[in-house]
């Protein structure tokens, strides 16, 4: 389910702000046209084929809701052979989803999010449909619904930190407290799989997740230009979106690196910020890796040590720098056999500065992995970490540093 793993969104508002917190779905309505039960199949299609950014269509009888219509399944259904022909004369009914997910306005947003949390039928919603008194007002999405809770999460977290002497404290338990856990790493068959994150004393924007959904693993690192709160916050969305496409099984890469853009970018242009991010998705099943976005170089570490170096320069764009990058994502697929690795990593690393000004450099990490390639996927963290904290010596640390290390075990 979408919301499965934000539990904690929900549940660590601490009493006083509960009861001072009046948001409800009202602020995430959006007007949007419906169609009638006898709308024909055609007419409906025609909506869709008009405007590409409608997911879905209210059915409406009178004022009271009766259904939905998906985007996806009446288009599979129309386009097909002789669908036209066959369905476009018939009332839109006989295609609608005749139990849609229906809230009302004045439900408090926490409240809203355990009740979508609990219907069955979430990992197919996109949009649902908000209600006064039972009739119709408009229309809700899941990831606007996500990004308020994550709003709301982050209020609360700058208040609980009022405290704290910087926001960098904020931004630094935002960045660490959704990495995933070791006891979640553990339960991933076929990889053997450490991190590893070290904010800096500014704390800038490095990303990295790894998630698990239905057997298929994605591995997702970037860093947000910049430092501080927004960054962060940056960081925190990226996170959300790619969790969100992950679960509702989005599969194409383009497809899912547009729509990260996309949702990313308005946010940006929302808060008036100057920032972006770079950012690569590794996705793995059955020994195929594949990779797609633009980010710092991806390591795979063969048999016997031999390093090779992927450029990721032409799989992708940098994330919320412009609205449409559909044109510049490319795909990588390459096989992963037992006991290799893939070792992902953040400028962090190889942009380090000892106490002389020299940077540590991708060579350096290179060699670093071809000497320690036959141990664990934590060996070799650990031998990465060890050798650049002897470089950096001293040295004040200017960006985070982050790792990614991944071996196929059977």
């Amino acid at each position: 389910m979408i919301l499965e793993n934000y539990s904690s969104l929900k549940f660590m508002f601490p009493p006083e702000l509960a009861r001072n917190r009046t948001e409800t779905l009202a602020m995430l309505k959006k007007p949007r046209d419906h169609v009638k039960p006898k709308h024909s199949v055609d007419k409906v299609a025609k909506l869709f084929l008009e405007n590409h950014q409608l997911h879905s269509l209210p059915v409406v009888d009178q004022t009271t809701p009766v259904g939905i219509v998906h985007r996806h399944q009446l288009m599979d259904i129309y386009f097909s052979p002789y669908g036209r022909d066959l369905h476009g004369k018939k009332f839109i009914t006989y295609f609608m989803d005749p139990n849609p997910l229906i809230v009302e306005e004045d439900l408090p947003v926490e409240q809203a999010s355990q009740q979508i949390t609990n219907s069955s039928r979430l990992s197919h919603i996109q949009d649902f449909i908000i209600t006064r008194n039972g009739e119709y007002q408009g229309m809700g999405t899941i990831l606007e619904l996500l990004e308020k809770i994550t709003a709301m999460q982050i209020m609360h977290l700058k208040r609980e930190n009022m405290r704290l002497a910087a926001e960098v404290e904020v931004t630094r338990r935002l960045q660490q407290m959704l990495l995933p856990k070791e006891e979640e790493l553990k339960q991933i068959k076929e990889l053997d799989i450490a991190g590893y994150m070290q904010p800096a004393e500014e704390v800038g924007g490095d990303y990295y997740d790894v998630l698990n959904h239905n057997g298929r693993v994605k591995i997702g690192i970037g860093d947000v230009t910049g430092h501080g709160l927004e960054s962060g916050v940056l960081m925190l969305m990226a996170q959300t979106a790619v969790r969100t496409l992950q679960i509702h099984e989005e599969m194409d890469s383009g497809k899912f690196l547009t729509t990260l853009n996309r949702t990313l970018f308005e946010n940006v242009q929302r808060m008036n910020a100057d920032k972006s991010m770079t950012l690569v998705l590794l996705d793995y099943q059955d020994g195929v890796v594949r990779l797609s976005g633009q980010h710092e170089e991806t390591l795979i570490i063969r048999q016997g040590g031999a390093v090779e170096r992927i450029d990721t320069m032409d799989l992708g764009f940098p994330i919320g720098l412009e609205p449409n990058i559909e044109f510049f994502v490319g795909q990588r697929e390459l096989n992963l056999q037992l006991n290799e690795s893939v070792v992902l990593y953040t400028d962090g690393i190889t942009e380090a500065e000892n106490l002389f000004g020299q940077q540590y450099g991708i060579e350096r990490l290179c060699e670093v992995l071809q000497c320690h390639w036959q141990e664990s996927a934590a060996g070799m963290r650990q031998a990465v970490i060890e050798d650049l904290t002897q470089f950096i010596g001293q040295q004040k640390i200017f960006d985070d540093i982050t790792l990614v290390v991944l071996k196929r075990r059977i």
